[in-house]
């Protein structure tokens, strides 16, 4: 029985492409805004219409396509800026160099946190149990 070498898989290196990062942002930036404007200028016409009847009432298809058009028009304005992608993408490489922490130090900065925030909320709880009971006794004489 003969059995056939096992290919190697040939693995690329990436080397790590800020402008690529930058790519991404823009296009998620974009599309964030044109939920953000379509909501908007739904939301606009509404408050319009209320006080001006005769503009009819608000489209969903008109106002979605005036927002996503006004998003599209200010992405493309964004993404061609040079300065501002050469700021995204110097961002990019500074979040790259960032050392991230493990799992068991986040588990513990979040233990300390959760701590932290119940010892604060019975001191507020125990403060307002008393300023309560001496508001009470001041009105109550």
């Amino acid at each position: 029985m003969t059995t056939t070498p096992q290919k190697k898989k040939h693995v690329v290196a990436r080397d790590f492409d800020p402008k690529r990062w930058a790519h991404i942002v823009f296009a998620l930036g974009g599309f964030a805004a044109a939920w953000v404007l379509s909501n908007l200028v739904e939301d606009g016409w509404a408050i319009a219409w209320s006080y001006w009847p005769q503009m009819g009432r608000p489209v969903t298809l008109t106002a979605n396509s005036i927002g996503i058009g006004i998003a599209l028009i200010g992405t493309i304005f964004a993404w061609r800026r040079e300065r501002w992608f050469i700021f995204v993408c110097e961002v990019a490489v500074e979040v790259a160099q960032v050392t991230w922490p493990t799992r068991v130090e986040t588990r513990a900065a979040t233990v300390v946190v959760v701590v932290i925030t119940l010892i604060c909320s019975a001191l507020l709880s125990g403060m307002d149990f008393f300023w309560s009971g001496v508001t009470d006794w001041l009105y109550g004489i």
